[in-house]
């Protein structure tokens, strides 16, 4: 279950980034960077927790 968790966070971060990066929507780059933001902070919570 955590593994699931972890690799979900990773695809938000990379959502996030992408978001960051495209240049047609420029309210991309705030939502991109929250949802980086999360991601982020959601892998290290994982990262921390015992994988069983």
């Amino acid at each position: 279950m955590i593994g699931h968790l972890d690799r979900l966070c990773l695809a938000i971060m990379a959502l996030g980034v992408g978001l960051m990066l495209q240049p047609w929507w420029t309210a991309g780059f705030a939502i991109g960077f929250w949802l980086t933001l999360a991601g982020t902070l959601g892998q290290i919570v994982t990262s921390h927790v015992r994988k069983s």
